[in-house]
């Protein structure tokens, strides 16, 4: 039996943002924990591009009617993708980060939790800044915190979520995480926003609910109140946006490591101030998720190399001295058009592109 997951290992490695191999083998334990055998041969034959449950059929050889129920039955429990469509719902294979753990978020349990942290430690976070191009952006909240025009609206959160048609809040997978090993913070825990087609398949998999424009921003603001980073899915059509904090979230966590994590993230913007009117207050180096603000001689001092450009130190300065600039024009970054097309360039850069076990 361990063989069919050792081959969706591979093909799940072989996916944007890979799924490592581990001297333990708890890869290949946590797989068992989601995944049955049945599941695993499915899985394997599906794509990254959207599919009826006919053309599955079709391609693999099997009963429609039978493939259309294992394939909603999979994507009932998040190990695929669903998309609606006027010619009915469309499956596709997604990779684990970003995708499958986080539609665990209502079935996320002790003994699950357990292996996911076993295997972050032992392989699995590395992959998160294993390429170029990321599985998030860090955008801020209001483009009144930026002081050079113009703003493109995917580096807008509040422009982002009023162009939605569809949207919905969710818990956030990283506290709740953190909060079942009964440690964690005072953060909120609904702050998670999906879009447009992520948030119906959160609604219709009762993930998440159903919100309005004015109660999402009215979230987006709260979070910035309490001091969350808000990062989007990397892609110009953001599909979800997560509210990190510095104390539960792995990408977060991560970035405090690195000794510039200004060069690990995709944000086009970075903090000044005028540190000749500031008070030393310290607020903004309470606030700064990656520490990159430090109080000296009465004065806040800003290490650029440090700063990930959220914001949050901008929104909560009581003398008004700090401000997000844009970065030099060889330092801007455009995002993908899509989630996809992010994951495509991810697999491109990692080599694994249509590769199959």
């Amino acid at each position: 039996m361990d063989e069919i997951y050792r081959r969706l290992r591979a093909r799940l490695d072989a996916m944007a943002t890979g799924y490592p191999v581990t001297p333990s083998g708890v890869e290949l334990a946590l797989l068992k924990k989601i995944f049955s055998p049945l599941d695993a041969s499915l899985f394997m034959e599906m794509t990254d591009v959207p599919e009826t449950p006919g053309q599955v059929a079709a391609r693999i050889g099997a009963d429609a009617r039978q493939v259309a129920l294992r394939l909603e039955d999979m994507a009932s429990r998040g190990l695929l993708f669903r998309l609606r469509s006027p010619d009915g719902p469309l499956y596709l294979a997604v990779p684990f980060i970003v995708g499958i753990y986080e539609f665990q978020v209502k079935s996320l349990d002790a003994s699950l939790l357990q292996s996911v942290s076993e295997y972050y430690l032992a392989g699995l976070g590395q992959s998160f800044h294993a390429t170029r191009i990321p599985h998030l952006r860090t955008v801020p909240v209001d483009t009144g915190m930026v002081s050079s025009w113009p703003i493109a609206p995917y580096d807008d959160a509040l422009s982002i979520v009023e162009k939605k048609q569809t949207i919905a809040v969710a818990e956030c997978l990283c506290r709740k995480a953190v909060r079942m090993y009964g440690k964690g913070c005072a953060h909120p825990l609904e702050t998670c926003l999906q879009f447009d087609a992520f948030a119906e398949y959160y609604i219709d998999n009762h993930m998440a609910r159903p919100i309005s424009t004015d109660e999402a921003v009215a979230i987006l603001k709260a979070n910035d109140e309490a001091g969350l980073v808000i990062q989007a899915l990397n892609s110009r059509n953001v599909e979800a946006m997560c509210a990190c904090c510095g104390c539960c979230c792995g990408m977060l966590i991560s970035l405090k490591l690195f000794p510039a994590p200004a060069r690990e993230v995709k944000s086009n913007y970075t903090c000044m101030s005028e540190p000749e009117f500031c008070t030393g207050c310290g607020t903004c180096a309470v606030r700064c998720p990656v520490g990159a603000v430090r109080v000296k001689e009465g004065r806040a001092v800003t290490k650029q190399e440090r700063c990930i450009g959220c914001g949050l130190c901008v929104s909560t300065c009581t003398e008004q001295i700090r401000l997000l600039v844009k970065k030099p024009s060889d330092k801007l970054y455009q995002p993908p058009e899509s989630l996809l097309e992010t994951f495509h360039q991810m697999s491109a850069e990692r080599g694994t592109a249509d590769k199959r076990e």
